[in-house]
């Protein structure tokens, strides 16, 4: 079998030939993203046509993510690098978002923010973490609309440098008229998944789901993109409950975590919330910095390949590559190693521990989580290899997918969008049947004909059908049934 855990991969410079992209999906990627925060809309757009093309080409389930931007905040008005040492005073003024970008500091050690009100909202000792981690420093003293930061290490500070304040809520909108703009091109070319930077509660999830579908009426269509809630910070941590509810997966991304909060801390909360995810029936994507040195070396380091591997162990959904595919020297590379230490990990992985791990309100919830959980169960006991399952919304697969079965889930659906979008979902292998005929036995002759020409099913294996009667209704799961393939 192929492996459950998925993997997303960055496209970028690196990978932006249609012959790149197929080897990227022979040698496991399950989706692609676009980062706003460095494509425009002309590269989306040719990279989304390569992707669509060679997913039919090759005859695979591929999903598309557009990762929006979201509240930046940075530092402008200076095109150079600003030389910093221990002690160095850096002014920080905050100015007007509109033109901020045109501004130029006439006075040495003096940065512009789009951050309103930094006087404000920082207090004398504040923590300030500058060019993502790599200076940190305190204020000092303040000034109308400005703080005096007190550098602690050397270093260049870069042009457009991300600020962060730690513990600090911004008292910026959650989204820019980039993120407004960046979702209507996902809306247009019917993006598989969006992914928002920075949310911070429900509401921001909400927010967008009301723009996408503003968007698509505007538009004359129908959309069912999902969206892909990013934890980035202590905020978002702390309401990760009411933000699973409201998304549609989650992404603990990693990097700006470790800047937002105690970088000890970042591995206590990525297993916390991939366990809250799973068990609420929702993908979570590992992300960051996952093989960062293959973007120069032909290997990953040690460290590396135990980070991957201990998201696997974790149970996360899929594990994510950014740099190392977008600008890496070894794009094809890097994905077949993360493919051959998810497969080697999920070899080893204890299933039947985990399926007797399963908390009470998973085996007793509503009568599909209770029946995906029965159906588990009977597949264990029968030695069934494979569950079957027949869904409309993908509903029913998710429910077996955060179950962690050892056996392979083949979901048959008769939408062609989320198929390519279950192909985020953990052990899920979906397919498209032809929905003709409402009786069950020939739906499922048909499904089981395409799992014997495909080589995954043989005469004699026994599988575990999960559906709901009557068919093509939603929310139905109410039968489980095993067939021993002739």
């Amino acid at each position: 079998m192929e492996k459950r855990t998925k993997i997303v991969a960055t496209i970028g410079p690196a990978c932006e030939s249609l012959a790149t992209i197929k080897d990227l999906i022979r040698e496991g990627v399950d989706v692609f993203r676009l980062n706003f925060s460095h494509k425009t809309y002309e590269e989306a757009t040719r990279d989304v046509t390569m992707i669509h093309e060679a997913r039919k080409a090759l005859d695979r389930p591929v999903a598309i993510m557009a990762d929006i931007k979201g509240p930046a905040v940075r530092l402008y008005g200076y095109a150079e690098e600003i030389a910093l040492k221990p002690g160095t005073e850096l002014t920080i003024e905050s100015a007007d978002p509109a033109g901020i970008e045109k501004l130029v500091s006439s006075k040495p050690l003096h940065v512009y923010t789009n951050l309103p009100d930094i006087d404000r909202i920082c207090a004398i000792g504040q923590k300030v973490i500058l060019m993502d981690g790599y200076f940190s420093g305190k204020v000092v003293r303040k000034a109308p609309k400005a703080v005096v930061v007190a550098v602690e290490n050397e270093g260049g500070l870069r042009p457009k440098a991300h600020l962060t304040l730690p513990g600090v809520d911004y008292p910026i909108p959650f989204l820019s008229e980039k993120d407004i703009n960046d979702i209507s091109w996902a809306v247009e070319k019917d993006i598989d998944y969006i992914a928002l930077s920075f949310v911070r509660c429900a509401t921001d999830v909400e927010e967008v789901r009301r723009l996408v579908q503003r968007t698509a009426l505007s538009q004359g269509k129908t959309t069912n993109i999902k969206l892909i809630a990013k934890i980035e910070s202590s905020r978002g941590l702390e309401n990760i409950d009411e933000i699973i509810r409201a998304a549609d997966g989650i992404m603990v991304a990693r990097g700006d975590m470790g800047v937002e909060m105690p970088i000890e801390n970042v591995p206590i909360a990525q297993k916390q919330i991939i366990r809250k995810c799973y068990l609420a029936a929702k993908p979570v994507i590992t992300a960051t910095q996952m093989m960062e040195s293959m973007m120069e070396n032909p290997m990953p380091t040690r460290a590396e390949v135990s980070d991957v591997a201990n998201a696997c162990f974790d149970s996360t959904s899929a594990v994510m590559l950014s740099g190392e595919t977008a600008i890496g020297k070894y794009p094809v590379q890097v994905v077949r190693m993360m493919r051959t230490v998810v497969e080697t990990v999920e070899k080893e992985f204890d299933y039947i521990d985990f399926h007797h791990d399963v908390p009470p309100e998973v085996q007793n919830g509503d009568i599909p989580a209770i029946m995906s959980y029965n159906a588990v169960s009977v597949a264990y006991r029968c030695d069934a290899n494979a569950l079957i399952v027949l869904t409309e919304t993908g509903h029913a697969a998710r429910l077996l997918s955060r179950l962690r079965p050892r056996m392979p889930i083949y979901a048959f659906l008769t939408n062609e969008r989320l198929y390519h979008q279950m192909a985020l979902n953990w052990g899920v292998e979906p397919f498209i049947h032809s929905g003709k005929g409402t009786r069950l036995d020939a739906v499922v002759a048909e499904a089981i004909s395409i799992c014997k020409r495909k080589g995954l099913l043989k005469s004699g294996d026994r599988v575990v059908i999960v559906a709901g009667l009557p068919l093509a209704h939603q929310g139905t799961t109410n039968m489980i049934r095993v067939e021993t393939i002739e």
